[in-house]
């Protein structure tokens, strides 16, 4: 088959299986991720690992996009409204999921080290399962503006608390100088970022206060989105980072969210369609049994250390009394960045032989796949889904 049939293939069932999980009362989102799960190596294997790496440009323009829609939502007005609860839940829930995650899977037989790596990469969040699922029941208030902010916090926090654990992991098997090298690293990445998104952010800013026509400006933004993922790739830096940087820039500098998103809903359905559904390509239920316990022990602490550090902290905030036992479970999606730092841990580290990227895939399929459904029964709990609105206009 050609890539071209490929991707035919990965719209139409993708959309298939949105609409049929809609027809039961699941987010779209996991249709999507069901039907691509159906079309990888774990069942059909029509899509296999070389057609889900040749088809990752679909991956970096969509994660640019889901990345430049959570910035946008960062106006510095939010963060005179929410940024004290975002920085008490993002740093407090962190604190405790390291613990809770670090602990747990030591018990399960995880050497320290690698128990403490898998601690910080349980903080991340997966900016996919998290946007889509609010775009897909169209959700709106003060859960869903807090879940957004957490999503970026929570990717931020955990991306320096990555580099200082491998630091110190380093540090005990007498690497130091690596260690402190890789935490100065991560800084001047995360440094590197902001400037690259502040720029391209800039540049999209300088074209909105123009007047420039929609559609001159949808190209614009899709080239700032490129940009920022084609220059953080070549030079090592977070493109979700970056690309949340340059939304941040963009909304600060214009005020014009609801610009930006109407300019990405004209081309967000297929592209979506076809990064979800190859994503759940992309899970191998196979490797659920090759991790055993340790698998088992880091989805139960990343679940335990997600709910509860953020129902905890949240009550050191003015979050809505409603809303602090649902905000946990929102930010449950993980995916991709996750793995990408594993990777990374794993070159870092000698003699880890696959430890840690294992736990990490057994922990993304559970996820990727429960993750979704999950953020929407909580936002539908609290009454912020569209549906659970129209429900309260009826019965006034």
């Amino acid at each position: 088959m050609t890539y071209s049939l490929y991707i035919a293939v990965l719209m139409l069932v993708g959309i298939a299986g949105g609409k049929l999980a809609s027809k039961v009362g699941l987010p779209t989102v996991s249709g999507y991720l069901l039907c691509g799960l159906i079309l990888g190596p774990s069942v059909l294997n029509l899509i296999t690992s070389e057609v889900y790496y040749n088809l990752g440009f679909v991956n970096e323009l969509a994660l640019g996009m889901l990345a430049i829609s959570i910035g946008t939502e960062l106006h510095y007005l939010m963060f005179k409204k929410f940024g004290k609860n975002l920085i008490t839940i993002s740093l407090g829930s962190a604190v405790f999921t390291v613990v809770i995650a670090t602990l747990l899977t030591w018990l399960a037989g995880m050497p320290i080290r690698y128990a403490l790596i898998l601690g910080t990469l349980a903080l991340t969040v997966s900016p996919a399962g998290v946007v889509e699922v609010i775009k897909d029941t169209r959700s709106e208030g003060e859960m869903t503006q807090n879940v957004l902010g957490l999503v970026a916090f929570d990717n931020l926090v955990a991306i320096l608390a990555f580099g200082m654990m491998v630091s110190f992991v380093q540090s005990l098997g007498d690497q130091g100088t690596g260690g402190i090298a890789l935490v100065g690293s991560v800084l001047l990445d995360v440094l590197s970022g902001v400037v690259v998104g502040a720029l391209s952010g800039l540049f999209v800013s300088y074209f909105i206060r123009k007047d420039t026509s929609n559609d001159k400006l949808l190209v614009f933004l899709l080239a700032a989105i490129l940009f920022n993922t084609g220059i953080a790739s070549m030079f090592g830096l977070s493109p979700v980072l970056t690309n949340i940087f340059s939304g941040i820039a963009i909304t600060n500098l214009t005020s014009r969210k609801v610009l930006i998103a109407s300019l990405l809903n004209r081309i967000e359905l297929p592209v979506f369609v076809v990064f979800l559904t190859l994503a759940g390509a992309h899970i191998d239920l196979s490797i659920l049994g090759a991790v055993g316990i340790a698998g088992l022990a880091y989805i139960a602490a990343r679940s335990i250390g997600k709910y509860f550090g953020s129902l905890v902290f949240s009550q050191f905030t003015d979050l809505n009394k409603k809303i602090r036992p649902f905000i946990g479970l929102g930010l449950f999606p993980q995916a991709g960045i996750a793995i990408g730092l594993a990777t990374i841990a794993e070159r870092s580290i000698p003699n880890v032989s696959g430890a840690i990227i294992g736990v990490i895939l057994a922990g993304a399929v559970f996820f990727e796949i429960f993750g979704p459904m999950i953020t929407g029964f909580a936002l539908k709990a609290v009454g912020e889904t569209h549906e659970s609105r129209s429900q309260k206009v009826s019965e006034k």
